[in-house]
């Protein structure tokens, strides 16, 4: 596997040293800073390509954060774990104790990641050779549980809370625009096509209070700005009725271009969580003929989509997951770069609104993340499937 090595220098030298040696004796091909230094590109494109490139994304925490970046205001290491979290790729995290005091903004960074990891840090160590130590026991985790992952089918058919079905009242969110009342769906004032995904827990028998609904609903805010779904400046509305909590960016319509090819941008995206599971969901871009997917891009928005709910995944040993495609009257299978350039198409206006794929098997929880690239395949393939079958 590749491995993307992230840390500071700072009492973290020698580690950095030992680590890419160590990690080869076992196959696995390490990534650091050092290796990108010679390329034709800057040291931070090239990072960030490393840590796209990688399988697993390795994290060695010490008291310093580093240097900020004038355009975004985090560190080197808090632009490669973001980038790291939107792929959705595995995340280990090892802590050195030291000596030293935490900088205010390492503490800060800290407590993010350590809530990325479900509230701890998976590993210490206090030198190289530990942190070899607590890297390998990870790492043969990790293969361990490499190899295709087993799906069974669920005893009980399982009921997946799809948006276009989704009731909430008028509590919710009354002078947004983004729920009108009691019969009015999430995505209800929306009209581009919206990519669903949900990971449902089997067998969920523990239901969350109200308080606790609202908590991962925060979280999954939290989450949405640190991976960079949704901007710094883009309004949030975050709430919990009837059960579900959510943290929602309203609809916001903005177009550009010209009338025949004009490009529009909804900017509606959010994430739902409820007893059993969670969802993240985004609008698509549009233009005077609809929208455009295809495998790979449906691919790489379920991996975001995935990315937002990932540190909130239901508390079960089997889920399962479940896509739905709205609007579909509205979409053409297609590359989606070519949206807002062209002015003809051809989409088909009659059948069902929506394609829905999965919650019709079960996969091991423990497995979900490092299998995810296949599993999101699959439901997009599916669902590429059923578009072309309507044409």
């Amino acid at each position: 596997m590749k491995v993307f090595i992230s840390s500071v220098t700072h009492l973290l030298k020698e580690e950095r040293k030992a680590l890419p040696p160590f990690l080869r004796l076992f196959d696995h091909e390490p990534l650091r800073f050092e290796d990108f230094e010679a390329q034709d590109r800057s040291s931070r494109e090239a990072c960030l390509a490393g840590v796209e490139a990688a399988d697993v994304y390795i994290l060695l925490l010490g008291p310093r954060y580093g240097t900020p970046f004038p355009d975004t205001g985090l560190s080197p290491t808090a632009e490669e774990f973001r980038r790291a979290r939107q792929r959705g790729i595995r995340i280990l995290v090892f802590n050195k104790h030291v000596d030293e005091e935490d900088e205010p903004a390492q503490g800060d960074f800290k407590s993010e990641v350590g809530h990325y990891v479900n509230g701890r840090l998976w590993r210490s160590f206090t030198d190289p050779a530990s942190c070899n130590q607590a890297v390998g026991e990870a790492m043969k985790a990790l293969d361990v549980e490499r190899g295709p992952i087993p799906r069974t089918t669920p005893q009980e058919p399982v009921r997946v809370p799809w948006l276009s079905e989704v009731e909430l009242s008028d509590a919710i969110i009354p002078a947004s625009g983004f729920v009108g009342g009691r019969n009015r769906t999430v995505s209800a004032s929306v009209t581009a096509p919206v990519l669903e995904l949900h990971v449902l827990g089997i067998g969920v028998t523990n239901a969350p209070s109200l308080r606790q609904i609202e908590e991962h609903a925060r979280s999954l805010a939290r989450n949405m700005r640190a991976i960079g779904f949704v901007s710094d400046d883009d309004p949030l509305v975050v709430g919990v009725a009837d059960g579900f909590g959510w943290a929602v960016r309203p609809p916001a319509k903005s177009s550009s271009g010209s009338f025949t090819e004009q490009l529009t941008v909804e900017q509606f995206r959010g994430a739902l969580t409820h007893p059993a599971g969670v969802c993240a969901f985004r609008s698509l871009d549009i233009d005077i003929i609809g929208a455009l997917v295809d495998q790979k891009s449906l691919q790489t928005d379920l991996a975001s989509l995935f990315a937002v709910v990932s540190a909130q995944l239901p508390e079960a040993e089997s889920v399962t997951l479940a896509a739905e495609l709205s609007r579909v009257d509205r979409v053409e299978e297609g590359d989606p770069r070519k949206v807002g350039t062209r002015n003809a198409g051809r989409l088909a206006m009659t059948g069902p609104a929506e394609l829905r794929t999965g919650g019709d098997f079960a996969v091991p929880a423990h497995r979900l993340v490092s299998s995810f690239g296949d599993l999101g395949a699959d439901l997009a393939h599916a669902l590429i499937a059923q578009l072309r079958q309507r044409r």
